[in-house]
């Protein structure tokens, strides 16, 4: 696979690891010119519904989550028998591969990752989307040290079917909840299970049940209670190791019911840490993700005889340090008093809705600072004030004190993509990433242009502006238009005449002709068709028959005899014969009146003999 590029654009540069059912690939986008992640399942799954429905499934899951902690989905694609992801490129390591390099990772590192993977899978429950194979494989580690989740392989729909695995483990074992274990139905708590037993191996470097086989470690998951891991990390807090227990508990009513609940539960654990350092020297302020400075006390040390003589020897000048410092404190309280206390208090005036300039002149006029801050607003114009922290209906203020206003971008608009010719998961792709959604039920018709199962139409169209979060509405082309006719009846027909009676109907014949025996029907006619006759069908339909091999019914005579008028004309006399070999005359004449015309018929099967005497039926007769 190295060297080629798929979809026109994605080259592969070298592998990166393989799991069960796909190898991850480094990959160039020649288009973007940016380096890419991608997934392409294994040749041997390619045929395999079940494996090409989960990995389509990874793709719907993925495509429906936009979140700075969750790896971004791209692209999804088909070469072939290829199928394939393209994913965003994390420059860095996957968070197994750092506990085997460094061991255990200090709580303030361990608690800032586990943090945000709860704020990722926060995004994907509140999107109905379980994940059900968090793992440290799965968690990669930028080189700024963010946390992003991948692999949503076998994640599921909760609002989807219940799907239980009895027989074999999706996922990893060592970081599998109970219930999935039991083959029972995993949810959001069974995700906050996994990163438990992520977090206990962070900090301890183990994995809190370990075993000879995936059976025993499995039953260890229902049945046993792991070692408390203080005893292996002495550095783990009582509270922080209550919390990591409460979150690998076996009964999912006791364990966090949400991420944000287990995030919160670990910053307040690190706030009770008495102050432990991170690895670059400074404590990691998790509830904000930045990092704040180590404020170390410093040691006492005994007093160097020799200064204590010199200070003692200076008391003037400690005197006179003295009187400088109530001077200075003096003329500070007489400017605090004159410049703030005999400033009069006023009234904020109301600027909602009045521009972000004329809102900071009249502000400023007043002698009062202004701090602006921006946001989309559907309502408030562009460039205009939504809202201020302090106005008329509050206390006065003195100047020159801060207002904070919030000022509207206008509307979050965003742009339409163009879906002409995508498949419809390439396009809900495309639509989620651009901040829009696909209207449901997806409409549907035919295209002379646009293949099968792709989109033809959308509204709004494309380079369009719409707010996010709305609907765009997309035709999914049936293929062609193509126009409607009847069958023929072909039966008892030869090949010859079944192809001229097709023609007629702009329908075609299957050459592929299949023989049976008949006693119904002559060697070389058609017994049976399929579609049958009348049967509605669209033009250029292939017709299939069934030819007889014979030997068909033995022949029958009757002799018929038609009296002509005896009325001094002549007449002209016609017998037609229709059997399984068709219509047809067998006698026509013309005959002087008063003459008595007899003729030996010879039909086979059934028939049906017709007289006509000047054209007129005089005699119809069925055998």
């Amino acid at each position: 696979m190295i060297g080629r590029t798929l979809g026109g654009r994605y080259e592969i540069i070298e592998e990166l690891g393989s799991g069960g059912t796909a190898v991850v690939y480094k990959g160039l986008d020649n288009s973007l010119g940016r380096p890419v992640t991608i997934k392409i399942l294994r040749p041997e799954y390619t045929t395999d519904y079940d494996f090409v429905r989960r990995f389509q499934h990874e793709a719907r899951a993925v495509a429906s989550l936009c979140h700075p902690n969750i790896v971004s989905l791209y692209d999804v694609g088909q070469e072939g028998n290829i199928h394939y992801l393209v994913m965003e490129y994390v420059h860095g390591d996957n968070l197994k591969a750092i506990i085997a390099k460094e061991g255990p990772l200090s709580p303030a590192r361990a608690i800032h990752i586990v943090c945000q993977v709860c704020e990722a899978l926060t995004h994907a429950h509140e999107n109905n989307i379980v994940h059900r194979d968090v793992k440290p494989h799965n968690i990669l580690i930028t080189r700024e040290g963010w946390a992003k989740l991948s692999d949503f392989g076998i994640a599921r729909d909760v609002t989807g079917t219940t799907i239980t695995y009895t027989s074999s483990f999706i996922g990893s074992v060592h970081y599998l909840s109970p219930e999935q274990a039991r083959g029972q139905l995993a949810d959001q708590r069974s995700d906050l299970y996994s990163l438990g037993v992520v977090l206990y191996e962070m900090l301890t470097g183990s994995v809190p049940y370990q075993g000879d086989n995936l059976i025993a470690v499995a039953l260890k998951h229902i049945q046993d209670e792991p070692e408390r891991p203080s005893k292996l990390n002495e550095r783990i807090t009582p509270q922080l190791e209550e919390v990591i227990l409460r979150a690998i508990a076996k009964d999912p009513s006791k364990r966090f019911q949400n991420g944000r609940e287990l995030s919160l539960r670990l910053r307040e654990s690190l706030s009770k840490n008495k102050g432990e350092p991170a690895e670059n020297g400074a404590f990691e302020n998790t509830a904000t993700g930045l990092f704040e400075p180590l404020v170390e006390e410093e040691e006492k040390e005994e007093p160097d005889i020799a200064v204590v003589k010199k200070r003692k020897m200076r008391p003037l000048s400690v005197l006179i340090g003295s009187l400088l410092l109530i001077l200075i404190v003096t003329g500070a309280a007489f400017a605090f008093n004159k410049f703030y206390f005999n400033i009069p208090e006023i009234k904020v005036p109301d600027v909602v809705n009045k521009s972000q300039e004329e809102a900071e002149k009249t502000l400023a006029d007043l002698g009062l600072k202004v701090e602006v801050v921006k946001e989309h607003n559907d309502d408030v114009a562009e460039g205009h004030v939504i809202d201020q922290d302090i106005g008329p209906d509050d206390p006065a203020v003195k100047p020159p004190r801060l207002i904070k206003l919030t000022v509207s971008l206008g509307k979050d608009l965003r742009e339409v993509p163009d879906l002409y010719k995508l498949t419809l998961l390439d396009a809900k792709a495309q639509v989620v990433r651009a901040g829009l959604k696909i209207s449901e039920p997806v409409q549907e018709g035919n295209n002379d242009d646009v293949t099968e199962g792709c989109i033809y139409q959308q509204y709004p169209s494309p380079g369009a502006k719409k707010p996010a979060g709305s609907y765009v509405t997309v035709y999914v082309s049936l293929g062609k238009n193509v126009a409607k006719t009847q069958v023929p009846r072909l039966i008892g027909l030869t090949i010859e005449q079944a192809r001229e009676e097709l023609s007629k109907t702009n329908l075609k014949l299957d050459e592929k002709f299949e023989w049976a025996d008949s006693a119904d029907y002559l060697s070389g006619q058609i017994l049976s068709q399929e579609p049958e006759a009348d049967s509605d069908v669209t033009e250029d339909t292939a017709v299939k028959v069934v030819l007889s091999r014979g030997p068909g019914p033995s022949p029958t005579s009757v002799k018929v005899k038609v009296p002509v008028p005896d009325d001094g004309q002549d007449h002209e006399v016609r017998i037609s014969l229709e059997d399984i070999r068709g219509t047809r005359d067998v006698y026509v004449s013309t005959q002087a009146p008063g003459d008595v015309v007899s003729q030996i018929v010879r039909y086979y099967g059934h028939a049906t003999i017709k007289v006509y005497i000047d054209g007129s039926l005089v005699k119809d007769k069925t055998y």
